[in-house]
């Protein structure tokens, strides 16, 4: 519960510095930072979680492992769907602003949001991995 107090109080500040930046173009500028932030510390837990995958398959049994699906292999897929899902939702959510200067607030703010979550979800697979 306290994780989860501090995941929602870190979110919240940053996105309350955000959007107290100045205008349209300072706080959009804000939440591309943020964004390009959070795109790397998910670039950084990612060799973590792929190689809990990997450590998770070697540990199958050769039997085992004919009646599980690879979790490296799984992974990759799962991140690549997500990735797409990531960029297509933030498109989806800024369209209502099309053109006009909120887009790119709305679409940095949300590729930031889901990317956080993501990079946190990710952490958990990995954690998973290593506790199974």
């Amino acid at each position: 519960m306290l994780l989860i107090a501090f995941m929602l109080q870190a979110a919240s500040a940053s996105q309350s510095q955000c959007d107290n930046a100045g205008g349209d173009l300072e706080i959009a500028q804000c939440w591309t930072h943020a964004f390009e932030q959070s795109d790397n510390e998910l670039n950084r837990a990612w060799p973590e979680v792929l190689k809990a995958a990997i450590d998770a398959d070697n540990a199958f049994s050769a039997e085992d492992h004919a009646r599980h699906p690879a979790a490296a292999a799984d992974l990759r897929s799962a991140q690549r769907a997500w990735l797409k899902y990531r960029d297509s939702e933030c498109a989806l959510e800024s369209d209502y602003a099309q053109g006009g200067s909120l887009q790119p607030i709305i679409s940095g703010r949300c590729l930031t949001e889901l990317t956080r979550a993501r990079t946190k979800q990710l952490r958990a697979i990995a954690s998973g991995f290593r506790e199974g």
